[in-house]
């Protein structure tokens, strides 16, 4: 408590302080606005959107201010001290416009110009389109912009299938995209929300006919932008840009599929996809429809992982994941969702989205694991099926209100509601590292579960700005409530070949229940010092999280023929209370050459954690095992970025931050978990919240008359207090016991270039490049001479992507390779090191025939090396389409695709830990062909006559 005063008390002391060292300011500030527009042929008004706004100064026409019109020609100088101007409207192809404004007209303090009508330029031939080569990248200082023109697709083709293509960007198999290594945490479409934070919605439905520009953005996170303070941390987000003149109207595609696999002698369902998506825009304003259902494994929807058909082998790092023509697994899903957003002069702004999704999951795999050991117990393998049901419901919403020039209050909430079962079989064995390999033991599971959660999270932010400029107070609310409610059965047989009286046969049913109440709240100030460039940032937060955790475990009872007995060693529950607080202050100056941010934060947590069986006693009387006392944890954490611009489209930046991250309910919780009987799972209530320091190195170059691009990076991390798993094995029935603790020494470093320009000079033929470097440290646990020894593990990994790409008129092709090269070696003596490799080859080509005919393939090669025997495989995967367009605005198409046409899914993962090597391989979707239908509504424009030009770069 004593900290949580100072810490208090501190942040207010400096608070007085800045705003008593702050000179007293002129407080006669005025706003200038008014709205651009033209008319039309018809002799209506039309907003004209981006055109430049300057004010300049009278005496030397320096500019003072710019900015530029919305979406309904406002625009706006907030805080501008009262003068004489001239007031400059600018848009390409029409006539600039001045405008005098004197000191006198601010005596209102709001200098309103009205409309202001602009004309097409009379040096304008009607009839002449202004044309020029686009270029394909235009990089600016946290944007990258991808032409969407620039790339050959087919009709039918959605933003994943050009995002795909995309220097520097990737696209899994269950959609998640990586920009540069870094995660898409948001979609949104022209500038707007499209079904909250879920990717895939937008991706999935949004077809490419559409877009204009994708654009990469490494922005503040919400927060930031709310508050002013900024504490270095960007997320990546997407937007995709509409065309010009297709903001009005409605658009939309629906389509259905039918076909069958190539080889079926399991007698499995025919293969069938349909889709809906409708919009409608309105200057701005949204509302959207979208459904989807098939059996191809293409899921329309996010769903936080929750619906991921991977093993869920945590804590490893993936070096080859699963192939491209299908995830582990084979699914069934189907979703649906309403999306709304409307504004209203960038005054009001409300906007809320309602999806639901279903999947239905049939995943199995085996797998083959060496773990690193000197005695007896060296190999595991297993194979397991799983079957799961999943329905989910998501309501989001969000309400952006300006109360005046100064004043902003924003609400953000969601709804998650998540049913759940799934029905796992599995088998697994424990092999001896003898030359034998002897079966040490044994077992067979067969677990049941159902489950229900609900999660609702809201966030209200009000931020006030003040009439000197730069200055900005802020205070944020957010709370976090979480429920879940799991009932199961486990049964399982465990044999012991070596100990047969260890045999081990289990019947249970399972409650566990989870509750999770968390709150936040934070207050922040910017004040400006010296001059609007240079701020001082100062915030205080605190997070609070209680969870609780009621675990219930009832053996068989033959003579009732219930299941009645409480089994005290499964029935273990706990109660965790954790608080986070931040205190920060930093220096932040950003000139015209370069940026720069220099702060410090402390950052103090506390743990409290209780473990009990409920009614362990009696009824209504618990059993109290552990009630640890609360522990206090200070961390303290600098603070530093620098960016350096070189020029307009060259920078370095060195970036600096340090995070702290609790342990989870699961580690927390010392129940023990019987699921695997061959290897058990406890929580550690000791363990301490881990905390990282990341350090980034970057450089950017664009020279765009070249469309040449270099992005190179430098990144080391290291991790104090990491929570990693102490693994012991029991050697006479190879039983692994495993528990999280703390441990330091874990580190990771990389390093990545990517290059990329035209060969030729009509810049038809490029060339893209991207090597990868990583180093990793990593602290982990093995059986020497019956005892588990620490070990370090260094891990290797060299990547090299080089690809060539070809566009001319109606051919688009590309050619690419890749190798990666791993290896990964011990610090315990008689520990040999492990080396893989793994490498691919690809072609793809579109192609647009006569008549309205089009045709696109792919074919790639990958091959594995160095894993386990048996899961060296090869494979080639050959995939094709053929698509015709016909009706009067060939809005209709016909196609026929063809998958896997070789046969030779293959879906191989490989995971390295410090203590062990593992080859994974899944069941996956194989060869299959779909005819579809589709037919794409287009009535945007609204019927008003737009003027487009592409202008010259």
């Amino acid at each position: 408590m004593f900290r949580k005063i100072t810490i208090l008390v501190f942040f207010i002391l400096l608070y007085t302080l800045v705003q008593a060292q702050t000179k007293p300011q002129n407080t006669t500030i005025g706003n200038i606005q008014g709205i651009v527009y033209e008319l039309t042929e018809e002799d209506k008004e039309a907003f004209i959107v981006d055109a430049t706004v300057r004010l300049l100064n009278p005496s030397d026409s320096m500019v003072v201010a710019t900015t530029s019109s919305n979406k309904q020609g406002h625009f706006l100088f907030s805080s501008v001290k009262p003068s004489n101007y001239i007031l400059s409207v600018a848009y390409l192809g029409y006539t600039t416009i001045f405008k005098k404004i004197s000191e006198d007209q601010f005596k209102e303090k709001q200098v309103d110009l009205g409309k202001i009508q602009i004309d097409i330029s009379s040096l304008e031939l009607p009839e002449v389109s202004v044309t020029g080569k686009v270029p394909d990248i235009v990089v600016k200082e946290d944007t990258v912009e991808y032409n969407a023109s620039a790339y050959k697709l087919g009709q039918n083709a959605v933003a994943e299938d050009l995002l795909k293509r995309l220097l520097g960007a990737e696209v899994d198999v269950n959609g998640t995209i990586k920009i540069a290594g870094k995660e898409v945490k948001q979609v949104l479409v022209d500038g707007k929300e499209f079904f909250g934070k879920d990717v895939t919605m937008a991706t999935k439905n949004i077809q490419t006919n559409i877009i204009d520009k994708v654009q990469v953005i490494d922005k503040k996170t919400d927060t930031a932008i709310k508050t002013g303070v900024d504490e270095g941390e960007k997320e990546t987000i997407i937007n995709l840009a509409i065309k010009p003149g297709m903001n009005k109207g409605w658009i939309g595609n629906a389509g259905v599929g039918a076909g069958a696999l190539i080889d079926n002698p399991t007698n499995e369902p025919a293969r069938y996809s349909g889709n809906l998506m409708l919009s409608r825009f309105v200057d701005g304003d949204n509302i959207s429809l979208t459904f989807n259902s098939n059996n191809v494994n293409n899921s329309f929807f996010s769903d936080g992982g929750s619906f991921s058909s991977g093993g869920g082998f945590g804590g490893v790092m993936m070096l080859m994941g699963p192939s491209s023509s299908g995830r582990g697994g084979i699914s069934t899903s189907s979703s649906a969702g309403l999306n709304i957003s409307k504004s209203q002069k960038d005054k009001f702004k409300v906007g809320g989205s309602v999806s639901y999704g279903y999947t239905d999951q049939d995943s199995k795999n085996k797998s083959f694991r060496q773990n690193i050991l000197i005695d007896s117990v060296s190999y595991r393998e297993a194979i397991s099926s799983n079957k799961s049901y999943s329905n989910r419901l998501s309501i989001n919403g969000y309400v952006d209100y300006q109360l005046d020039t100064l004043n902003s209050i924003s609400i953000q909430t969601t709804l998650t509601y998540r049913d759940a079962n799934s029905h796992n079989k599995s088998y697994q064995s424990t092999l001896a590292g003898d030359a034998d390999s002897t079966r040490v033991n044994q077992s067979e599971s067969s677990t049941i579960n159902q489950t229900g959660s609900w999660n609702l999270s809201a966030t209200a932010t009000y931020s006030r700005k003040f009439t000197k400029k730069g200055r900005q107070f802020s205070v944020v609310a957010g709370t976090n409530i979480n429920n879940s409610n799991n009932d199961g059965t486990n049964r399982s047989l465990s044999e012991f070949f070596l100990q047969p009286e260890r045999n081990l046969y289990l019947d249970q049913e399972i409650e566990n229940n989870t509750s999770s109440n968390s709150f936040n709240f934070r207050i922040s100030h910017v004040e400006p010092v010296w001059t609007e460039k240079n701020t001082i940032q100062m915030f205080y937060s605190i997070d609070n999280n209680q969870t609780t955790n009621i675990k219930e475990t009832y053996d068989y009872d033959p003579a009732t023929e219930t299941y009645s007995i409480l089994n005290p060693n499964y029935s273990k529950s706990l109660d965790n209370n954790f608080i986070n607080q931040r205190a920060g202050i930093a220096f932040n100056s950003n000139q015209s050459k370069y940026s720069y941010n220099i702060g410090f934060n402390i950052i103090p947590s506390y743990t409290k954690s209780k473990t009990f069986i409920k009614n362990g006693n009696s009824e209504g009387n618990d059993s109290i095992l552990n009630n640890i006392d609360g522990r206090d944890v200070m961390n303290y954490s600098p603070q530093s970025r620098f960016t350096y611009r070189f020029n307009k489209t060259t920078s370095m930046s060195f970036n600096y931050t340090g995070n702290t991250r609790q342990p989870s309910v699961e580690q927390l919780d010392p129940t023990v978990n019987n699921t695997n009987p061959l290897s058990i799972r406890s929580g550690n209530p000791y363990l301490l919240p881990s905390f990282t320091n990341s350090f980034r190195l970057n450089f950017n170059n664009y020279k765009q008359e070249q469309q040449q691009y270099l992005n190179a990076s430098l990144n080391f991390s290291f991790t104090q207090n990491e929570i990693i798993y102490f693994t012991d094995y029991e050697g006479s029935t190879g039983i692994q016991y495993s528990k999280p603790i703390n441990e330091n020494g874990s580190w990771n470093s990389s390093a990545n270039i990517m290059y990329g320009r035209p060969l030729d000079k009509k810049k038809r033929l490029k060339i893209n490049n991207n090597v990868n470097f990583n180093y990793s440290n990593r602290i982990g646990y093995m059986m020497v001479n019956q005892h588990s020894e620490r070990n370090v593990s260094g891990t290797m990994n060299i990547g090299e992507y080089l690809s060539l790409s070809f566009n001319k008129d109606k051919f688009y092709g590309q050619i690419s390779g890749n190798i990666n090269y791993s290896k990964t070696s011990n610090s315990l003596e008689n520990q040999k090191g492990r080396e893989s490799t793994n490498f691919g080859l690809s072609y793809n080509n579109t192609i647009s025939l006569p008549k309205d005919w089009s045709f696109s393939t792919d074919i790639s090669y990958r091959g594995n090396r160095g894993l386990s025997a048996g899961y060296n495989t090869d494979e080639v995967m050959w995939n094709m389409e053929i698509s015709k367009q016909f009706l009067k605005k060939k809005q209709a198409s016909i196609r026929l695709k063809w998958n896997d046409i070789l046969q030779e899914t293959a879906s191989i993962t490989r995971n390295v830990s410090a203590s062990y090597i593992e080859d994974i391989e899944y069941n996956a979707l194989s060869s299959y062909f779909l005819v579809s239908f589709s037919y794409r509504i287009n009535q945007m424009g609204g019927g008003k006559k737009t003027t487009t030009l592409i202008r010259q770069q």
